[in-house]
């Protein structure tokens, strides 16, 4: 009896192996769309956790422009339009400056009775709230400065405020160290029409877009001006990673512009009798715009080309009343 095998036909194991790479090809396409997809969803989770985080604090710093200070006070530097790198959208990023006084009491500044762009004396002692160094901001109705100042040699307070002060009183005391000069546009209080009247902690809060060791664009932030503290070390910080870009506008009466412009109280009274024109150069309202991109490298769906390189992009943009300009523009109407 002959035994007779029988087998696969070649057609047969042909069909056969190109279904299997047809369902292997399959199978795998859809695992490595899963794996990018594993990828990418963290990776714009994170981008989009960034900017909302950017945003959440520049429009906290935004609404409280202009605190502690007079109400004709510019509370933002002026040209700072298209200083920084190129942005996402073709051109160069904004800086943004606020000048604003912190959370702490303020505190009523002596009669001046020595130099004054030396040192200054205050009526309270100063509180655990004033860590000096600092920046502090002095003003009064119409007139504001905000510097450098750090505790005397001999401690925080000093033994005489006025001329007619109570003997044995105790008062504080700061010094403005030499070669440091004012963070804001003003000259030392010898030009003003009347000394200040007030002190506080102040902060000239700083936003810029910097590239990272790494390359990466970084929002970067600085309470003090973008200016080294008192021992050289840098005061920037990094608030949010892949921010590419940062585009601000101002609106006062005549509309939105690109810089806050200044502010000059018209008439012989200055500020303390403000014409309509000078309520009009009031900043009302800024608009902030922010791009930013996700940090993780590799090819992902969803990328869009642009000036600075491609990748996967979002934006992010808010309008903010400052509160302080709001509160002088209620007044002038007779709502507050």
């Amino acid at each position: 009896m002959e035994d007779r095998e029988s087998g696969f036909s070649l057609v047969e194991l042909m069909i056969a192996m190109t279904v299997t790479l047809i369902i292997t090809g399959a199978v795998f396409q859809l695992m490595s769309a899963g794996q990018t997809a594993f990828r990418r969803e963290p990776a714009i989770a994170d981008r989009q956790l960034n900017i909302r985080m950017a945003m959440d604090l520049i429009s906290q710093d935004l609404y409280q422009a202009g605190y502690g200070m007079p109400g004709f006070a510019q509370a933002f530097t002026d040209d700072l339009d298209a200083v920084g790198p190129l942005g996402s959208g073709g051109a160069a990023a904004d800086e943004l400056e606020i000048f604003r006084a912190s959370d702490c009491p303020p505190l009523s500044v002596c009669p001046l009775n020595s130099d004054p762009s030396k040192s200054i004396q205050t009526v309270e002692l100063f509180s655990s709230c004033y860590a000096l160094p600092a920046i502090v901001l002095m003003g009064n109705d119409t007139e504001w400065d905000l510097r450098w100042a750090k505790a005397p040699g001999k401690g925080q307070s000093a033994k005489k405020c006025g001329d007619s002060d109570t003997p044995g009183s105790r008062h504080g005391h700061a010094v403005f160290p030499p070669g440091q000069s004012p963070l804001n546009p003003t000259d030392s209080f010898t030009s003003w029409d009347s000394p200040p009247t007030y002190m506080m902690v102040g902060m000239a809060i700083r936003y810029r877009i910097n590239a990272g060791p790494d390359g990466i664009p970084n929002l970067e932030r600085s309470a003090f001006g973008g200016h080294s503290d008192l021992s050289g070390n840098s005061t920037w910080q990094i608030i949010a990673r892949g921010i590419e870009d940062l585009q601000v506008e101002y609106e006062s009466a005549t509309g939105w512009q690109d810089t806050p412009g200044s502010i000059d109280c018209s008439g012989t009274t200055g500020c303390t009798a403000p014409a309509e024109a000078d309520f009009d150069r009031l900043i009302r309202r800024v608009r902030v715009r922010l791009s930013a991109r996700v940090t993780e490298s590799g090819r992902f769906a969803g990328e869009t080309a642009s000036a600075v390189g491609t990748a996967i992009r979002g934006q992010l943009s808010t309008e903010i009343a400052p509160r302080a300009a709001a509160t002088t523009l209620q007044m002038r109407d007779g709502s507050l």
